[in-house]
């Protein structure tokens, strides 16, 4: 295939010499203006028989103010899809085997060094694709200025909290895919400082 290639290259020199010097000023001047494409691919990891994969998708999650009183500033935002896709063979998969999706926040800190606990976030999680009996979601999680003060819901996300869940004992053939997210809810004090946070969202599968 090389030797093709350069004599193809070869034979195109040839025939531009062979039609005057205009032909060979026009390849070699300067191009009048330039332009670049970027090119991007995502490779993602290989499914096939026995595998168990948890996928995010990309980006951050963006939380933006919405129903802050006078008392509270709330801001709210929507976590990044997150999928299953479990294809383990029956055998992988019998004597009640499932698999669930945990998640936990850090507290959020400025760039001046200010914090805001993680026990303010909260989530409320929802299915996305992939519904049927065998598919659960966690339940709402409150921060602790949501809901009912000092209530097991007002935990916020300190501590691993359930987003999604399959029993995985019986799979359809080729297996299945999962999608969740959960809308994000942070209520802080209204004295809280001004400044640019940033927290993280740690998603563990577990089976």
């Amino acid at each position: 295939m090389k030797n093709t290639t350069r004599a193809g290259i070869a034979v195109l020199a040839a025939a531009l010499m062979t039609t005057g010097g205009a032909a060979i000023a026009a390849v070699a001047a300067d191009p009048v203006g330039t332009g670049q494409i970027g090119v991007d691919v995502a490779v993602t990891p290989q499914e096939g028989p026995g595998t168990l994969a948890l996928t995010v998708a990309p980006g951050r999650a963006t939380l933006t103010e919405q129903g802050s009183s006078g008392d509270a500033r709330q801001f709210t935002g929507v976590l990044p899809e997150v999928t299953v896709t479990d294809t383990r063979d029956p055998e992988q998969t019998a004597g009640g085997a499932r698999w669930s999706v945990l998640g936990s926040a850090s507290d959020f800190t400025s760039e001046d060094g200010d914090v805001i606990e993680a026990k303010y976030l909260g989530w409320s999680p929802r299915l996305v694709s992939g519904e049927d009996d065998a598919v659960s979601v966690g339940g709402d999680v409150d921060g602790a200025l949501q809901g009912e003060a000092g209530s097991a819901q007002s935990r916020g996300l300190k501590d691993q909290e359930l987003l999604f869940l399959r029993d995985a004992d019986v799979l359809p053939e080729g297996g299945v895919t999962t999608t969740a997210t959960a809308d994000l809810t942070l209520r802080v004090p209204a004295n809280v400082s001004a400044g640019q946070y940033s927290s993280l969202i740690t998603l563990s599968l577990f089976q």
